[in-house]
């Protein structure tokens, strides 16, 4: 197994954390889910119920409302990884309420938007995995039945605004891309051909090709194919993970990729302005390796997040409250193996 061969190769990264950070030696002994997550986990939950808006749906503070699809579709992801379904468990009704704002805000072309919204495809990306990982997890009925045709209809919406090159950008326009956008598509599309919507396989095999392309020689991810930019820890990460989302486990490049992380991605340091956004895909990356690499990863991470969880609940960013404490509780949550796209 490849994380087998990156257990040997702990010289710097991840590997070289010492005793007083608390990394395992020993994978066998890891216990991933604590007390102390357990009682972080419902925090954040109950900050995200909290400042869920009437009508189903979460902003991004300090952007003035935009993002609004997107931190809905994080947040609605968040009570998924905890075990809230619809209309089940202690959240279900919110996790309800922000699929029928979703639902709600699917125009006639098929995208999930909101007028306030910058940015379009991160929304309709992140909209596309959280109506699908909750179709998974609780098909029934007619809501099920409303997801699955909405789904379908979003679908067209990504496979038209994919590019010559296999990417996405920042809004449905087929003539341009970058990595970032990329990644949440992909993931998307991932997540909705795993409950058995149909996907083209032509629009996801030349996605992974992009991904591939934007492939430094140190390993890393570039911001975009078209870029001559140095690699970066996040879009590696992330693109690392989609990579091996797609069964790419034992390939050249995602070895690469993941022995770039292992020297470039370290939980006890934060990753600047895009720190949450690195460290929601790198802990994927990370789970889907698993073994030691992982348990030294997560033990590392959550004693962060552990420690950094404000009185009230949240996480908090310049990127703003409800994106990090989103992205917060779906990396402690992470050892709960609810969301279908987590299963290998």
């Amino acid at each position: 197994m490849l994380h087998s061969v990156l257990c040997l190769l702990f010289v710097c990264g991840i590997g070289a954390a010492e005793e007083e950070d608390g990394a395992t030696e020993d994978a066998g002994s890891f216990v991933e889910i604590t007390p102390k997550l357990e009682a972080a986990v419902e925090h954040g939950l109950s900050w995200l119920a909290r400042n869920q808006a009437p009508d189903g749906s979460w902003g991004a503070d300090g952007f003035s409302g935009q993002y609004q699809m997107a931190m809905t579709g994080l947040a609605g992801l968040a009570l998924l990884s905890a075990g809230h379904f619809p209309g089940r468990g202690r959240y279900g009704s919110n996790v309800q309420r922000a699929l029928h704002f979703i639902l709600k805000h699917q125009d006639h072309n098929g995208l999930f938007t909101c007028p306030s919204d910058a940015q379009q495809m991160y929304g309709h990306g992140f909209a596309m995995t959280f109506l699908a990982e909750a179709y998974g997890m609780s098909g029934d009925g007619e809501l099920g039945a409303s997801i699955k045709q909405a789904l379908a209809r979003a679908v067209k919406v990504t496979q038209q605004a994919q590019s010559s090159r296999g990417g996405w950008y920042y809004s449905p326009n087929p003539s341009n891309d970058e990595g970032s956008v990329t990644i949440t598509q992909v993931m998307a599309l991932r997540s909705v051909r795993n409950v058995g919507i149909d996907v083209p396989y032509k629009v996801l095999e030349q996605a992974i090709e992009y991904i591939r392309k934007s492939q430094n020689s140190d390993g890393g991810l570039r911001y975009s194919l078209q870029s001559s930019q140095t690699s970066s820890v996040a879009l590696t990460a992330a693109g690392a993970n989609v990579l091996m989302l797609a069964g790419q486990y034992r390939g050249s490049q995602t070895q690469r990729a993941c022995d770039y992380l292992k020297k470039n991605l370290d939980p006890r340091h934060t990753q600047g302005y895009h720190d949450f956004y690195t460290n929601f895909y790198g802990s994927q990356a990370m789970f889907q390796l698993g073994g030691e690499y992982w348990a030294r990863y997560f033990e590392l991470m959550r004693g962060r997040l552990l420690k950094s969880q404000g009185a009230d609940g949240s996480w908090s960013s310049e990127i703003g409250r409800t994106y990090c404490t989103a992205i917060g509780v779906m990396i402690l949550c992470l050892p709960y193996r609810y969301l279908p796209i987590l299963q290998k």
